[in-house]
């Protein structure tokens, strides 16, 4: 038996995109930060506000003739699903590779998704290399099949890839920027809706199905009884195996899986952090309870695995697993705007905060938010609030509100809705690693949608009772109202 392959890190990955292409569109998070950061160096790298317009504009290079390539988090990959399902049945031109990063215990997310159900969703082709080497090559296939099907292609990777990247120094040159061909006019113009989704079943998906078919490498040191079958970077965490199935592929299920569970007198499915293949191998298997996993209990239903519960899986019965992870009572104190939270800990009034830095609100010794849903969230829930007739507040970070906040704060201006939107105006992605937010003018933005009050002050020229006295003397005034609390720490 083979010793676990090396994980991927950023810089196998990197290596692998800037070898095919230079245009890159990324959103930073984890686990994919240090990996854009580490393209960022490319001369036509781009940091993009959101994954939807990422994906829209790689659309676009790749419509043209040039190939491109997307970076972001599982989150962000399910922002981006319309565009995506729309290119799956619309068809593309050049190679376009979407990376997706799956945080595999929501360490640093706020739910926690599967790259390879949202591409199935999506009606695209999932790659999920195994280690250090196969990321450079999944990488170059996905560009390929791309191109020979006329889809995008995602490539999964997982927080397993913040391994040691050396001097995290790209030394790729960049790929041609024209390396493909143009978008086929015949599928996207000459077919009716309907019948792109027929072309998808008939031409793509046989096409995508045939190709990874050949993502798997089966390993057999003697005929044996019980067998593991190892998806992705999964594989990092089996050893001893006598029979392994490496499987490089997340969706469509390559059906050698099937055939080689039907082989076995027990089966071990390990993938992170969802059951995924082990649904779509038990739905097909000859004799379901051969198989064993996450949906039998044998191991976690969800989050990162390890060697030692690999080795626990074999016995019978299994878990129950019934323990529910808490967070400590104690938290440490926040890096900036704690002047401010603490300000608005005092108001008796609804409080949404965001998933960025504000999200602290919703932990002692605040605990004034009722709400932190998502990206770019705040000022739409504050707005529901609000339209129970009385006020509330939307605490959102300067990236989160272009991010994903803009139609919310229209929607909150036109309907006139009592919102106060206060703004962690610092000009930073502070909760990513500090990357740039795009110099917007948000005094004139409010001003162009008609919100007639915007306040703006240094966050560190007022005390918690002046910061709160402030927020109340908006509060009573007209609403809705913009709150700018610059900080230039």
């Amino acid at each position: 038996m083979e010793p676990p392959t090396t994980p991927a890190t950023c810089l196998d990955v990197a290596a692998a995109v800037a070898g095919a292409t230079g245009r890159v569109l990324a959103v930073a998070g984890r686990p994919v930060t240090h990996l854009a950061e580490t393209l960022s160096d490319l001369p036509d790298f781009e940091w993009a506000v959101g994954e939807k317009s990422a994906v829209e504009s790689a659309v676009g290079l790749s419509a043209a003739g040039v190939r491109s390539c997307a970076v972001m988090k599982h989150n962000g990959l399910a922002a981006a699903l319309d565009p995506l399902a729309n290119a799956a049945v619309h068809g593309i031109g050049a190679g376009l590779v979407v990376v997706s990063g799956d945080d595999l215990d929501a360490a640093a997310s706020t739910t926690l998704n599967d790259s390879r159900a949202l591409g199935r969703l999506a009606g695209l082709p999932v790659l999920d290399p195994a280690g250090a080497g196969d990321a450079r090559a999944a990488v170059r296939d996905a560009f390929l099949l791309s191109e020979r099907t006329g889809v995008p292609v995602i490539v999964r990777v997982t927080s397993a890839l913040h391994a040691d990247c050396g001097d995290g120094r790209l030394r790729a040159r960049p790929g041609p920027a024209d390396a493909g061909g143009r978008v086929d006019r015949t599928v996207a113009h000459r077919l009716t809706k309907l019948g792109r989704h027929q072309h998808r079943r008939l031409v793509v998906q046989p096409a995508v199905q045939a190709e990874l078919d050949g993502h798997t490498t089966a390993t057999c040191a003697e005929t044996c009884d019980d067998a593991v079958i190892a998806v992705g970077a999964a594989q990092r965490h089996v050893t001893g195996a006598g029979c392994l199935l490496r499987v490089r592929a997340g969706w469509p299920l390559p059906v050698p899986a099937v055939a080689f569970a039907d082989r076995h007198a027990r089966v071990l499915v390990v993938e992170e952090p969802l059951p995924f293949a082990e649904h779509l191998i038990r739905e097909a298997a000859a004799d379901r309870t051969r198989v064993r996993g996450r949906l039998t209990g044998h191991l976690p239903p969800e989050g990162s695995l390890s060697p030692d519960l690999l080795r626990r899986a074999w016995a019978d019965p299994p878990g129950t697993w019934t323990d529910i992870a808490h967070k400590p009572d104690d938290q440490p104190p926040p890096r900036r705007y704690a002047t401010l939270y603490a300000a608005l800990a005092g108001l008796d009034v609804f409080v949404a905060a965001d998933v960025g830095s504000s999200i602290r609100l919703c932990y002692p010794p605040y605990s004034a938010a009722e709400v932190a849903l998502g990206l770019g969230s705040a000022v739409a829930v504050a707005g529901g609030a609000a339209r129970t007739g009385r006020p509330a507040i939307g605490v959102i970070g300067d990236y989160a509100l272009l991010h994903s906040g803009m139609e919310s704060l229209l929607d909150t201006a036109l309907r006139r809705l009592p919102v106060l939107v206060t703004v962690l105006a610092n000009g930073t992605q502070a909760q990513t690693g500090g990357q740039p937010v795009p110099p917007v003018d948000l005094r004139r933005l409010a001003g162009a949608l008609s919100i007639g009050v915007v306040d703006e002050w240094e966050h560190a020229a007022l005390d918690v009772a002046a910061t709160r006295r402030r927020l109340a003397g908006l509060l009573a005034g007209p609403l809705p109202a913009l709150a700018l609390v610059r900080d230039a720490a």
